[in-house]
């Protein structure tokens, strides 16, 4: 069977025109999160780096974006779409990098989450050490929650069980690693959960 890494690796140039990203509801989401100018914002599995103009629009050149994946094709991707000084690529996984913790303003995963496959409540402890005091940790979708797990069973073998939790055990993750839940949206558009260090 073919890995979760070796799929999106394969899928890397052709992504774009595969998956539909919302982008109204992708900034609604973004508002929703608050990003300030000068913000320090890691993009966890930024894939082809969909998130990237519009976290830049909101931090500046002032702030500084870290973008993350564990696909290198998708890295390549997202560096060539985006030429932004202080954006930051590395292809690395989230739960093994230890050496940039308590340094972020927000952590976003963006349609992304459910590939921590049986790690999520790992994940979120992971990622609420590298936030600051006061920083944001946000989960979001620009699809419900029932979509995306119908999506992942009908895909790939390498993701078909990669499924996104109800919000109540989402809540409960975030309560264990010590993040205050600020706000929560699960409809028939979308599913965000934000919550503060």
């Amino acid at each position: 069977m073919m890995s979760q890494k070796d799929f999106f690796n394969n899928m890397a140039d052709t992504w774009d025109e595969i998956c539909n990203h919302d982008m109204i509801k992708v900034e609604y989401i973004l508002n929703l999160i608050d990003i300030k100018k000068g913000s320090h914002v890691l993009d966890v599995g930024t894939g082809t780096g969909v998130l990237i103009p519009s976290l830049f629009q909101r931090v500046t050149q002032s702030g500084c974006i870290k973008a993350i994946d564990l696909a290198e094709k998708m890295i390549e991707v997202a560096q060539r779409k985006n030429k932004y000084e202080n954006v930051i690529f590395e292809c690395v996984d989230v739960l093994e990098s230890k050496e940039d913790e308590h340094i972020y303003d927000h952590i976003i995963c963006y349609s992304m989450f459910p590939h921590f496959k049986c790690r999520k409540a790992e994940a979120v402890s992971r990622m609420a050490e590298k936030l600051k005091v006061g920083g944001n940790f946000t989960i979001c979708h620009s699809q419900s929650r029932e979509s995306i797990n119908n999506l992942h069973r009908g895909v790939d073998e390498a993701v078909k069980e990669d499924n996104l939790p109800s919000m109540e055990i989402m809540r409960q993750y975030f309560l264990d690693a010590g993040l205050k839940v600020l706000k929560e949206v699960d409809s028939t558009d979308m599913f965000v959960i934000i919550g503060c260090k």
